[in-house]
């Protein structure tokens, strides 16, 4: 992992960005990091846990004495990784299980939020006192984030997706985008007002994540902007985020 940028963050929140070379796997880089900061023996909730096809939590299952997953979706009871499976929004969830567990994370769920505090509130309720929040998530400031922003309000998004991917396959993963907590200023905001007490990003742009929802003669675009976000270095100009938050003792 290579360092080229950081900064101190906000009053309030203690707040760390880093820039760090693109993994060629960031799911995979994402869980490596999850299950370096889970306990041995920890209870663990996958937010977002609507079935694990990525095949890349082994590490955080071998470390966890309880995995549960959290979705709305009916797709979660599909996930066998998970010890207890619960089909339910985390606010829900979140009322009957307060101060349970020691680490949460959520893997590409920040885009389809639509009411940050309600969430982050919801993920501070089910963690207990020192617990820490881990999540990966597209940045809303890079092209990507910004077109899909733009879309989502001018309720574009859904018309444009089918013409870009595979409308079937579309039908078959894909969840309503909202872009309301995706960038570093409002993740940490909502945090800080969740009682979080520090926040550490790791962001990296990786052409080829970007590249699939660009018209072929555009394909060059992804590229060029990554070479400028690093020459730049430049956080908020890079693809995509994760980070690690610590729920205040």
């Amino acid at each position: 992992m290579t360092s080229v940028s950081s900064r101190p963050g906000r009053p309030g929140i203690a707040t760390t960005v880093e820039v760090i070379a693109p993994p060629p796997r960031p799911v995979r880089h994402f869980a490596r990091w999850v299950a370096a900061s889970t306990p041995r023996g920890a209870a663990v909730v996958n937010v977002g846990g609507g079935c694990n096809a990525s095949g890349e939590f082994p590490r955080i299952r071998r470390r966890a004495d309880l995995l549960v997953a959290v979705d709305p979706s009916a797709r979660v009871l599909g996930n066998s990784d998970a010890d207890e499976r619960h089909q339910s929004t985390l606010e829900d969830f979140a009322v009957g299980h307060p101060d349970q567990f020691d680490v949460a994370f959520a893997v590409f769920v920040l885009e389809h939020v639509a009411d940050p505090a309600a969430f982050t509130q919801a993920v501070a309720r089910v963690l207990r006192p020192g617990g820490a929040f881990m999540a990966i998530t597209p940045n809303q400031w890079h092209f990507f984030g910004l077109a899909t922003w733009a879309t989502s309000r001018l309720g574009l998004n859904e018309w444009l997706l089918r013409r870009v991917r595979d409308p079937g396959q579309v039908s078959e993963y894909h969840f309503r985008t909202e872009y309301r907590i995706n960038s570093v200023r409002c993740i940490s905001r909502h945090l800080e007002r969740a009682g979080f007490s520090e926040v550490e990003f790791r962001m990296w742009d990786l052409p080829c994540a970007y590249e699939p929802y660009l018209p072929t003669r555009l394909t060059w675009l992804a590229t060029a902007w990554t070479r400028g976000a690093y020459r730049l270095h430049r956080p908020n100009l890079m693809g995509h985020l994760a980070f690690r938050a610590v729920l205040r003792s």
